[in-house]
């Protein structure tokens, strides 16, 4: 099989499963036939600045799309490089499949340069490395590791490009059905509740029409994880925000009878200490592997199906009807009290806010990692699930820009704002360019404070570094947007942040609005949702 012919295998494997776009970086050579090959099967290339936005590109549209993500990179350097890419999602359980050149098994003995194991640098990070060659099956082997991005939980595959090499073999898996006796437990527990609080997670983010089923006339507040945010409309009495791990969720957590979770995933919450004493029951489609939360019944299966059966036997609850909301709303305004007494530019508080006023219903939000995160999940109020888009897993800097290009590319009628510190913009400024050259629908509104503000609160008086270690020299991100062809607007106060928006939202395409916003209200945000610095 000649490398045309693989690469059109695996070209048509990924059609085959859903797919319509591919990123990446190439660097030539079998990369190049790859994308020849996907253009042939009628799939549009993206070409990205860096090997890990692209593949942060790549999963996000994956998950947003309901198919695989697709990302191609080069050998050596751009392997290495995808790595965080492809760990977040793994630890987001988004389906990517990343196709890498290599140095050939023909070549391997006579050839050092940029020879790594590839397949061993993925295997920690994928649910499957494989090798796609001319000998064995190469279509059984490439359709099998597809398949495998797709199965629950989601995740990322690798596929070492080697025309001279043979095949890797699939193994066989037995999918695992729920024990009757189990699901009987979680049943009669659920039954019997007076208080029951319902956590949404990640695995439920299909399921939003179960879901608003099992809980449109329930009084039981209702908290989602970053991921499944808008699974339950924020407009709705039951919607009681956030579940992270944090200690804002607590009062609502300690006054339960029972804690029912349906998709949750502890990759998703902080590492604080589970106290609360209520028993929990978890409905996934996967077991949980971390020993952070142990159910008192896990029901592993079939989730759709469990769902609708819990809409047959749910209780009715003691809970009063805007239980929900009013924890919500007095967490939101303790979050929105926690700023200095006489502000220095824009809280973050009032960037999200202001923000959020001035887009439509149904924008979507992509959010970096950084302080700025803490306020702008929280007071985003989403009506649908995909309208906040966060890395949460890993919780890497760099994520927000890359996903607004996904997003943008997947929901082309939607207004997309891109939430990101300035930390996390200069890791993908190169991407600025991409989307300019696509033309993308896409608003950056930048928290510059010239820091690493969720360090500095972290970070002791003596002996961490000091300045040094947080802090960065001033830059004018709008100029820099107006460089790559964005339309560049500069904030330094609530005013001027109104009428940058106005004017960047006034028109349609790429734009950025440098806001500078006050760092001193972090350390009170933190405090505010997590009980400590």
């Amino acid at each position: 099989m000649s490398s045309n012919e693989l690469a059109a295998t695996i070209a048509e494997a990924v059609a085959a499963a859903g797919a319509d776009t591919v990123f990446g970086m190439p660097g030539g050579g079998n990369n190049l036939d790859f994308i020849g090959a996907a253009e042939a099967a009628g799939l549009r290339f993206v070409l990205a600045h860096a090997e890990t936005p692209a593949a942060m590109m790549a999963s996000v549209y994956g998950d947003l799309t309901d198919s695989p993500g697709v990302c191609v990179v080069t050998r050596g350097p751009g392997a290495a490089s995808a790595v965080n890419g492809v760990a977040n999602a793994m630890l987001d359980r988004q389906p990517l499949v990343l196709v890498t050149d290599t140095v050939s098994a023909a070549d391997a003995e006579r050839i050092a340069h940029q020879r790594l194991d590839q397949r061993a640098l993925y295997a920690p990070v994928t649910k499957r490395s494989a090798t796609a060659g001319s000998g064995g099956d190469a279509g059984v082997t490439v359709r099998h590791t597809v398949g495998a991005a797709m199965s629950l939980p989601r995740g990322p595959v690798h596929l070492d490009f080697d025309p001279s090499a043979t095949s890797s073999p699939t193994p066989s898996e037995i999918a695992a059905e729920p024990s009757p006796d189990t699901v009987d437990d979680a049943l009669r527990l659920i039954s019997q509740a007076k208080r029951p609080l319902v956590l949404l997670g990640v695995g439920a983010r299909g399921l939003a029409g179960p879901v608003r089923t099992l809980l449109a006339e329930s009084a039981a507040p209702t908290l989602m994880t970053y991921r499944a945010k808008g699974l339950v409309p924020d407009s709705w009495s039951n919607a009681a925000g956030l579940v992270t791990g944090a200690t804002t969720e607590a009062p609502l957590l300690h006054a339960a009878d029972l804690i029912v979770m349906i998709g949750v995933d502890t990759v998703e919450f902080i590492p604080n200490a589970w106290p609360y004493q209520a028993p929990v029951v978890s409905f996934s489609s996967w077991p949980e592997t971390s020993p952070y939360l142990r159910p008192d019944v896990e029901v592993v299966g079939n989730l759709e199906k469990l769902v609708t059966e819990l809409s047959q036997i749910w209780p009715a609850t003691t809970w009063p009807p805007d239980a929900g909301n009013r924890h919500r709303d007095d967490e939101l305004a303790r979050l929105c009290a926690a700023t200095p007494g006489t502000p220095e530019g824009v809280t973050p508080q009032e960037v999200v806010l202001r923000t959020r006023a001035a887009v439509p219903t149904g924008t979507i939000a992509t959010v970096d990692a950084g302080a700025h995160m803490l306020p702008a999940t929280s007071l985003w109020t989403t009506e649908d699930v995909d309208e906040l888009i966060i890395s949460s897993g890993l919780a890497t800097m760099g994520f927000a820009v890359p996903a607004a290009v996904a997003a943008a590319l997947a929901r082309p009628s939607r207004r997309i704002v891109c939430f990101t510190g300035d930390g996390g913009l200069g890791m993908c400024l190169g991407e600025l360019e991409t989307i300019s050259r696509l033309g993308l629908n896409v608003t950056i509104v930048v928290f510059n404070d010239s820091r690493l503000s969720l360090i500095a609160i972290k970070a002791k008086p003596d002996g961490n570094g000091g300045e040094n270690a947080i802090g960065y020299g001033e830059t004018d991100f709008a100029q820099i947007g107006r460089g790559y062809g964005l339309a560049g607007f500069s904030a330094d106060s609530a005013d001027e942040l109104d009428t940058a928006l106005a004017r960047a939202l006034g028109q349609h395409g790429p734009s950025i609005v440098d806001v500078r916003v006050d760092s001193r209200a972090y350390g009170e945000v933190l405090a505010a949702i997590r009980g400590k610095r």
